[in-house]
């Protein structure tokens, strides 16, 4: 994570398609050695129908009467989250964009962020259902039994093929889409800590050595704390206020910057 994001975009690029190339082997391994790669896809075609049709729905219901309570553990904290990292993730996007138009970037991100996700979903969410339905491993029995998620996913990866390499592939990948997502982070917090920066140049080693530090003091923390899901999502619904402040002044601020542009290319 330092390493890389001490080398700059080239550094982080290198390291997200080195991702991107794990992940997506990683997907068509379980996808296509899994045993039920036809019940993956025509699950997966029907959870697509059922999200569009119900999405709205589903994005606001809130639970009135208490009876489940996911509103408030998931799909608030969901919607916080994404509200936190929509802060930073667009000056990065922009940074790695220029030369594209304004079009380009948000139908590229939504295009291949978006389906990249639901790919992933998909695939490795539609693997366990299968072995569920198919009576191949009882998932809901054993997490019933032992109460450990992390072990109930240890015991579904242990149905594939090579389980062993899988779980190492699976670490890995996912040690570097943390990496990632914090490199570009950091590249962020440290190219706006100068008052001015010129086109092109990036932030000193010691800048960003000083935000990479700071930055991975959260996660470190939250490993050794207990019920460190729960700590994230209160930690994420708290910042999503002054955030959710903080993205209208962005939506305004381009919005005026894009109708100047406008005015200056007119005359």
């Amino acid at each position: 994570y330092t390493i890389a994001v001490m080398k700059g975009i080239k550094g982080v690029s290198w390291l997200a398609n080195a991702c991107m190339a794990l992940f997506g082997a990683l997907l068509a391994y379980v996808l296509i050695l899994g045993g039920q790669p036809v019940y993956i896809i025509e699950t997966g075609f029907s959870a697509l129908g059922n999200m569009m049709q119900n999405f709205i729905v589903l994005s606001t219901w809130t639970d009135p009467l208490r009876t489940t309570n996911f509103p408030q553990n998931w799909t608030i904290f969901f919607w916080a989250y994404w509200m936190v990292w929509a802060v930073a993730s667009p000056f990065f996007m922009g940074s790695i964009s220029r030369g594209r138009t304004v079009k380009q970037v948000i139908l590229g991100t939504y295009i291949f962020g978006v389906a990249s996700t639901l790919i992933s979903f998909i695939i490795l969410g539609n693997y366990g259902l299968g072995l569920q339905m198919h009576g191949r491993f009882d998932v809901l029995g054993f997490y019933a039994q032992s109460g450990d998620l992390y072990a109930t996913v240890i015991e579904v990866i242990k149905t594939l093929p090579l389980w062993r390499i899988v779980l190492v592939i699976l670490v890995t990948s996912m040690i570097a889409f943390y990496a990632t997502s914090f490199d570009s982070i950091t590249l962020v917090a440290s190219q706006y800590s100068y008052r001015e920066l010129r086109e092109g140049q990036e932030a000193t080693s010691r800048m960003k050595l000083f935000w990479a530090i700071l930055l991975i003091m959260l996660p470190i923390a939250l490993i050794f704390s207990e019920g460190s899901m729960n700590n994230l999502q209160t930690v994420s619904i708290i910042a999503a206020f002054p955030i959710g402040m903080v993205i209208v002044l962005i939506i305004a601020s381009f919005i005026r910057d894009a109708r100047n542009y406008l005015e200056e290319r007119q005359n």
